[in-house]
């Protein structure tokens, strides 16, 4: 320590380092505490010659040092005026990420451990009733769509955990309603098996995992709420949630009920995209977590979904031939009722340190019934401009349909007394049946250019339709240690299927006014048979900051398609060779990079295999093929991330790639008068090409708290090849997109988010290059949240969208106003009495267009229109007794 003097306060000078590379930590906090207070007299960050603090008064206090990846240090240091205090601070790097911050700095947004990018919710500005998809929907690259479904880096998000235990088994986005309040930081990382999990061997995941870590005092805590809301007319909505969070219990339940196509269910949909019809809706979820000790741990999830839907549609189909073209008008009427109620439940048993013992079960139910009326008309179009009518078609479709899945697996893992050595055996059973009942009634006339009637389809059926399916298989898995960082994994997989879809159909007799005589060309029983074995071996280096996988597994597929009427057997048999790589690195400065490669197979659905047509729509007639083969895809896909550790600004670049072999195409026949006729092929050719890029940034605040943005971009290219009259049709894309996502708040009285996009579409078709198209599409949203005096908060969000022109389509601008107004009531605020107003500006006309490789479609459906809805909420919270 060395003293020198200046003026009547002191200067506290440091250099922080690490304590194993001695190497300069810059972006560490650093704050000056004075004697019991919880609040930094000073603060700053180091650099790369350390830090200062000037004019500090005489006195003695704490110096706390926090970095991200170190242990934080807590020094007492006592200074006299005129003194300068010079210190050497070697930070010891951990583990972990630190959890618990006790002194109120600006949080950090985001930081990384590992594979792991941890995302604080502090750092995002919330309104006071936010949920999970609020805070969701403000991280750097995660993404929801309109029905609740999450990924992350443009990969499926399919496991949400609650202070690392799995809770929302089958059905992530129960997850969605859960309070923004509870939680402290979301963790996002790649899905880790269980399995994995036991043995500690990495695994290649096409999926995401996000990590709920909940708020200091919330581990024990009950939550809910209970809302009712009326509209104009017969508008309703009712509903509630409850949250019960802890360490030997949790619970989430919910139910909605309503006839407002889900527009408020105790907040108002954060989707801007008006649904197709009329809606009404009651849904419920009750997930469960039960620990007794540290042995045995149990799983529940029952969801239930009762939708009604009416639709009311206007499309349009353009064509497009050699020398003409199609011109298809179609008015449609549609009621659907669809149910359907799965259950999930998982046992898992520590019976000790060497075994675990896991049963999983799911039983789903589902019943569906659909009713369609349609007529259309196809004007065949000459290139010189006249045009006739050639074709009218008139149909009148039912289908009910009952079903009942169920699937079971057994899992026993065992640990050995050499660390890293395990063996794991999997049972799985599962089984489905499924009946439905409908009827068919279609008049196609045909017309010549004179408008005279030159041909004349009718179809006056009903049928019966059974199917059901049984799969059994068993995988055997074991690891040996190497060394200390090498291991050897050993796997083996077999697995049975059967499938049977038998289907009788009978014409309408009129001499006996009922249906009883049979008709071969939508009647058939047939069968599918599949049997794989697959042997795997994987090299893999374990260890934090350098680790890889690199396996190669040869696989042995026996296909047998059985059609009994008519009588037919394709036997087929495919040899594969399945390799996979992976590689995560950990690099300095807060940097990691990882590597994923894998080759899969995919067998054909039975509905593409069956060679039965579908009348149901006579001009778009489809029937499947049995002699489809297997198709085989390799994916490669690449990420960076990186942390800047003195504004926590953050970049997330990925870069995905896939070749498809044998790829399962429709094959489209045009016929005259309109009518289309498709079957499933193989072809190849197919790729896709696509890479991204998000940037997230703090702005107009003191760093950056509360005030972040982020910056995507998305560039992708693709191959997709069909066949059309029997030729090969190359369809070449390519895209470019930029979203910009800004969340700003003014103290606690006033935020804002601001998203924007811009996308940029290229397609250029082989067979028609008259048909090549670009385009433009764009994209705004605006949401407000203040609050008022008296207090009232008011919330406004206003969408705008405009899809550019596509070929001969025009372009189309639409949008939308919602805005609501609340206040809470009485002591504590716990209710609530709000006003809502959906779509205020009745401009959304829910109009949609596309093109394809031959054609362009247009549609337009019935929607909710302008609705106010008053709604009573009552919300509550109880802390645990020793956190209150």
């Amino acid at each position: 320590m060395q003293l020198a003097a200046f003026s009547q306060h002191a200067v506290i000078q440091g250099k922080v380092c690490d304590s194993v590379s001695l190497s300069a930590v810059e972006g560490a906090d650093v704050l000056l505490l004075a004697p019991k207070s919880h609040k930094p007299l000073l603060q700053t960050r180091t650099g790369s010659k350390g830090f200062v603090f000037k004019k500090v008064p005489e006195g003695s206090y704490g110096l706390v040092v926090l970095a991200m990846g170190f242990v934080h240090d807590t020094l007492p240091v006592w200074v006299k005026s005129g003194d300068t205090l010079r210190l050497a601070i070697a930070l010891r790097p951990q583990e972990n990420e630190l959890s618990d911050v006790v002194v109120k700095a600006a949080p950090r947004p985001v930081s990384i451990r590992g594979d792991t990018l941890s995302f604080n919710a502090a750092a995002y500005a919330l309104r006071p009733d936010a949920q999970l998809e609020d805070l969701l929907r403000q991280l750097p690259g995660v993404e929801v769509d309109k029905d609740g479904n999450i990924t992350y880096m443009g990969k499926r998000v399919d496991k949400i955990m609650i202070n690392g235990q799995e809770f929302f088994l089958g059905n992530t986005k129960s997850a969605n309603s859960l309070p923004a309040e509870i939680i402290a930081s979301i963790e996002a990382f790649s899905t880790r098996s269980n399995a994995a999990t036991f043995s500690g061997i990495r695994e290649n995941s096409e999926t995401h995992t996000l990590n709920i870590k909940t708020k200091k005092g919330m581990e024990e805590a009950w939550l809910g709420s209970v809302y009712g809301s009326k509209g104009q007319d017969n508008n309703y909505a009712a509903g509630g949630t409850l949250t019960k969070l802890g360490k030997e219990l949790m619970l989430k339940a919910n139910l909605i009920t309503n006839n407002i196509n889900n527009r408020f269910t105790g907040v108002e949909s954060k989707s801007y995209t008006p649904q197709a019809g009329l809606q009404s809706t009651t849904a419920w979820d009750v997930n469960v977590m039960k620990k007794w000790g540290d042995k045995l741990t149990a799983n529940l999830a029952f969801n239930g979904n009762d939708e009604k839907t009416e639709v009311l549609e206007s499309a349009g189909r353009r064509t497009f031939l050699t020398d003409s073209s199609l011109q298809e008008n179609r008015q449609g009427h549609s009621l659907v009722a669809d149910k359907k109620y799965p259950f999930n439940f998982r046992l898992t048993y520590n019976a000790n340190e060497r075994n675990q013992w896991e049963l999983a079960s799911s039983v789903t139910y589902n019943q569906a019934g659909n009713r369609r009326e349609d007529t259309a008309a196809i004007q065949t179009l000459q290139h010189s401009g006249a045009g006739y009518t050639s074709s009218r078609v008139q149909t009148r479709n039912t289908d009910e349909q009952e079903g009942i899945g169920i699937t079971n697996q057994l899992d026993w893992r065992h640990r050995f007394g050499r660390p890293g050595r395990t063996l794991q055996w999997s049972l799985r059973q599962s089984s489905q049946t499924g009946n439905s009942t409908g009827s068919l009634y279609s008049l196609l006339n045909g017309y010549a250019p004179t408008g005279a009637l030159q041909q004349q389809t009718f179809v006056h059926q009903q049928y019966q339709q059974h199917t059901k399916g049984q799969q059994y298989g068993s995988v055997l898995t074991y690891t040996e240690p190497l060394s200390q960082l090498y291991s050897l994994l050993l796997a083996y997989n077999v697995i049975t299927s059967v499938q049977q879809n038998d289907k009788a159909s009978y014409d309408y007799d009129s001499l006996t006014g009922g249906f009883n005589t049979p008709t071969p060309l939508t009647s058939n029983r047939f069968q599918n048979r599949n049997t794989t074995h697959m042997v795997e071996g994987a090299f893999v280096r374990n260890e934090r900051k350098f680790n890889y996988n690199l396996g190669l597994g040869w696989q042995y597929s026996l296909f047998n398609n059985i059609s009994f009427l008519p009588n037919r057997h394709i036997r087929q048999h495919f040899t594969n060779l399945l390799p996979k790589a992976s590689l995560n690195l950990l690099l300095r400065n807060g940097k990691t990079f990882s590597l994923n490669y894998f080759g899969y197979s995919t067998a054909p659905a039975i509905d593409q295999l069956q060679p039965l047509p579908d009348l149901s729509n006579p001009l778009f007639v489809k029937s499947g093929n049995p002699d489809l083969r297997q198709s085989f895809r390799h994916s490669l896909s690449l990420m960076l991330n990186t942390v800047n550790k003195k504004n926590y600004n953050g970049l997330s670049m990925g870069i995905d790639a896939s070749f498809v072999r044998n790829q399962i195409v429709p094959s489209i026949t045009l016929l005259p008068g309109g009518v289309q006729q498709q079957q499933f092929v193989n072809v190849n050719g197919n790729y896709q090409l696509g890479a991204a890029a998000v940037y997230s940034f703090g702005f107009a605040g003191k760093q950056g708290k509360k005030n972040r943005g982020s910056l995507q971009s998305i560039v992708s290219h693709g191959n997709d090849v069909s066949l059309i009259n029997g030729r090969p049709n190359h369809t070449r894309s390519f895209s470019w997109a930029e979203n910009l996502r800004l969340s700003y708040s003014l103290g606690t009285k006033l935020m804002a988010i601001v998203t924007s996009g811009n996308r940029f579409t290229l397609y250029r078709y082989s067979l028609s290059p008259q048909q090549n198209t670009r385009s433009w599409n764009h994209n705004a949203t605006l949401y407000l949240n203040y609050e008022l005096p008296l207090g009232i908060t008011l919330q406004s969000s206003y969408t705008w969208l405009r899809m550019g022109t596509s070929g001969l389509l025009p372009a189309q601008s639409s949008s939308v106003l919602n805005a609501a107004i609340y206040k809470r009531l009485f002591a504590g605020g716990k209710w609530q009495l709000r006003l809502s107003g959906f779509d205020l500006l009745n401009a959304n006309r829910n109009f949609t267009q596309s093109a394809g490789a031959n054609y362009i479609y247009t549609r337009q459906t019935n929607q909710l229109q302008r609705m106010l809805l008053v709604s009573l909420l009552y919300n509550f919270k109880i802390l645990h007794a020793s956190e209150r």
